[in-house]
């Protein structure tokens, strides 16, 4: 007897449940948060640990035909601080809307604007791009001050930025079509309603935002095809 009443006094009592699933999501929140702070820092980091090996004159632009303005080596922070502004920026806001799903006040800010709807996939894969053609522009200088490689390691950050671009978004709207499924990356409340998740609504929208996607990634492959020509 006295056994049954434990039993019913702990099934009765999910608190300690509760806080287990409500510390699963603020850990990954965090988790996500950390990744796009190191993702902001590391233009910084890598235009550091290159600022030793470089020439005190580098190039600081460049155009299609390749370096058009030189200057001193301290001025590829510039670009690499705007980048951390511009990232820190969005990582911030991005940590501001995760506290608020977290506590669960979804207000207008979190449900209604688009900031509020940028998930951590998309954000990250961003920030990624951003830093790879920043790495491209310090190995570029390398490559002008006469640094041998066994490849061109400027063109081989530049194809892989261009990759992710393109097969990124390739695989996530095969991924959308064929399987109806992804439409929470690109939408904070999908299925809103019992009918629409009972009706297969979400689904369709998957599959109608792959088609549109695919749609617009063959489109960005035949003209990088076309311009590698």
């Amino acid at each position: 007897m006295r056994a049954f009443e434990r039993t019913a006094a702990m099934s009765s009592n999910p608190v300690p449940n509760c806080v287990a699933d409500g510390q699963a999501p603020a850990r990954r929140g965090r988790w996500r948060i950390a990744v796009l702070l190191a993702l902001a820092a590391l233009p910084l980091v890598l235009t550091a640990a290159a600022q030793p090996f470089l020439p005190e004159t580098v190039p600081v632009h460049f155009d299609v035909g390749g370096p058009d303005r030189w200057g001193s080596k301290a001025e590829l922070f510039v670009g690499a601080g705007i980048l951390f502004a511009i990232e820190i920026a969005v990582a911030l806001l991005f940590a501001v809307f995760e506290r608020q799903r977290a506590t669960g006040r979804e207000d207008w800010l979190v449900s209604d604007s688009f900031g509020g709807q940028m998930s951590f996939p998309v954000v990250a894969g961003v920030f990624a791009v951003l830093d790879l053609f920043q790495a491209a522009s310090v190995a570029m200088c390398f490559a002008e001050a006469g640094f041998a490689a066994p490849v061109d390691v400027a063109q081989l950050l530049v194809d892989l930025g261009m990759g992710a671009i393109v097969f990124g978004p390739l695989a996530f709207s095969l991924y959308m079509l064929i399987t109806g499924k992804g439409l929470r990356f690109v939408n904070s409340h999908p299925g809103s309603s019992e009918l629409e998740r009972k009706l297969g609504a979400d689904k369709q929208q998957a599959r109608a935002i792959g088609g549109l996607l695919l749609s617009i990634t063959a489109f960005l492959l035949v003209e990088w095809i076309v311009t590698m020509r």
